[in-house]
């Protein structure tokens, strides 16, 4: 952990170092990529990682009904599916799923820029998709069932795809093949913002605001048979996380994006791997 805090801050201090660092870059290195319109947020974090967890070890019997439900009232607040309360979108997910073939029952799919979905392109399930993502659940006979969440001030909208079509695969890496790339990501892009920048000597102390971002991320917390390596996995995504949004939000400027570019990816894609892990391990009941 101690190159990603070193990585983190070298971050925070090319972010501190202001507009003149951005000038420095377009006129340096012509124009540079801008995504003004992408919240930092939305690409680093969704509550949905959190619920995929959830509710794959309820599906396994390691946790109960009462304890999922708690579990995604905390992250979305009232659950709702085809009109009706969210008692009735587990009993579908419940009849639906298939835990008895080999490999994870529930998939985590997160995508952004540089990142597609893992959805069969043009389906209706990849043009509903939002910024949360999907959970995918595994069905009998070769269907995959695909639920996209709609987060609002009021609670969650469920909507339900069926697909037949076989689904792009993963990249499968186990966590520490995430973690890694994950580290050796955040080491570049601290290397390449301090090569275009520099950074400052009297910087403030940023452990402030990323703990309490990073409290954030955390919040409500995983299921007690989460298995070591994953919740390792979401730590790290969620530190490195808790920078990118600190980084963006401090100066307001999205010059930084080409730099964070490849770490919004990689934070993406750990979560996807950590929630497969995961679902692995309920599947095996170690």
């Amino acid at each position: 952990m101690a190159s990603e805090n070193i990585a983190a801050i070298r971050i925070m201090g090319w972010a501190h170092s202001g507009q003149e660092c951005s000038r420095s870059i377009l006129s340096d290195r012509g124009p540079a990529l801008y995504f003004s319109g992408v919240n930092a947020r939305t690409e680093v974090y969704s509550p949905l990682q959190n619920a995929a967890v959830w509710l794959a070890a309820w599906l396994y019997g390691h946790e109960s009904t009462d304890a999922l439900v708690s579990a995604l009232t905390d992250l979305g607040g009232d659950h709702h599916y085809a009109g009706q309360p969210l008692a009735h979108l587990l009993r579908e997910v419940r009849s639906e799923a298939d835990l008895d073939t080999e490999g994870p029952a529930v998939r985590l799919i997160l995508s952004g820029p540089g990142q597609p979905p893992e959805l069969p392109a043009g389906s209706p399930a990849a043009a509903a998709l939002g910024e949360a993502g999907a959970v995918v659940i595994r069905g009998h006979a070769g269907a995959n069932h695909i639920l996209i969440p709609e987060y609002g001030d009021n609670g969650t909208q469920w909507r339900w795809f069926e697909e037949h079509e076989r689904l792009p695969e993963p990249a499968w890496l186990s966590p520490g093949e995430a973690d890694a790339l994950l580290s050796r990501a955040t080491n570049e892009a601290a290397v390449l913002i301090e090569a275009a920048g520099g950074i400052r000597s009297d910087l403030p102390n940023p452990r402030l605001t990323v703990g309490t971002l990073a409290d954030f991320y955390d919040t409500p917390g995983l299921p007690m048979r989460t298995p070591p390596r994953a919740a390792k996995l979401f730590a790290r995504a969620d530190a490195v996380a808790a920078v990118v949004e600190t980084v963006v939000d401090t100066l307001g400027d999205h010059s930084f994006d080409p730099h964070l570019f490849a770490l919004w990816r990689h934070i993406r894609t750990a979560r996807m791997a950590g929630v497969a892990d995961a679902v692995l391990d309920y599947q095996r009941g170690d």
